[in-house]
């Protein structure tokens, strides 16, 4: 049992980093080493798939603990009329001048993960999840998922305008900590997303949330827009 510790900005600066890279690191439509039918029937949790055309945008507000401002990105795929696409990724963020850096999108390449440090404890292994990512979520129902990680699915509801279902992942490696998650319900906008259409990161000081122990917010990423034209569209 590993007990999970808050790691200032890190995890905020990690889920950042994601969100901008996702949609320029794919595997290009028609490429020989992708099933055509993959981009419809497979999701990647974190993004990473193929894009199958159209127009595409999508911006997500990440809070972290202790920052005065919640930080906005944004990413807007759009179709050439010579057939490529143009891809625009912007991080917007208010910060004090001693928080400004001079680096890739303003952040040190420490902080990009360039060095990663012996101790661990800040991280929370999410690769369980992937073993839903890609089916049907029922409402109510407990999904126990591999090497030791639990998602207990809730109610349906609405973020950014699409349906969701909200739910909350535990980690047997990790028992002071719970991560609420919100997937897209249409799997065809869930393979779209880089990210869930939500998670915030809650965690307790104690060794477990078992008990009276209260849970506090470290960090969230919800959706705040999201555009889809497939081609053809106007």
């Amino acid at each position: 049992m590993r007990k999970w510790k808050s790691g200032g900005a890190w995890l905020a600066v990690v889920l950042t980093c994601a969100l901008l890279g996702a949609a320029q690191t794919g595997v290009p439509p028609g490429d020989p080493g992708m099933p055509a039918q993959a981009s419809r029937s497979t999701v990647n949790l974190f993004g990473g798939g193929a894009f199958s055309g159209g127009y595409l945008k999508y911006a997500y507000t990440v809070t972290r603990q202790g920052a005065a401002e919640p930080s906005t990105t944004t990413t807007e795929i759009i179709p050439l009329p010579d057939g490529n696409y143009s891809v625009v990724s912007t991080s917007t963020e208010t910060v004090s001048l001693a928080m400004v850096n001079i680096g890739f999108f303003g952040i040190p390449l420490p902080r990009l993960g360039i060095h990663v440090a012996a101790n661990t404890s800040g991280t929370i292994d999410l690769s369980p999840l992937s073993n839903i990512a890609s089916t049907e979520i029922e409402p109510g129902k407990n999904y126990i998922l591999p090497d030791g990680g639990r998602f207990r699915a809730g109610e349906m509801g609405t973020i950014a305008g699409i349906r969701v279902i909200h739910g909350t992942y535990t980690h047997a490696d990790y028992t002071n900590v719970e991560i609420d998650l919100a997937f897209a319900e249409d799997l065809t906008i869930r393979a779209l997303l880089p990210f869930p259409a939500k998670m915030v990161f809650r965690y307790s000081a104690a060794a477990s949330t078992t008990g009276d122990q209260p849970l506090q917010m470290f960090s969230s990423v919800e959706l705040s827009e999201f555009i889809y034209k497939p081609t053809g569209d106007r």
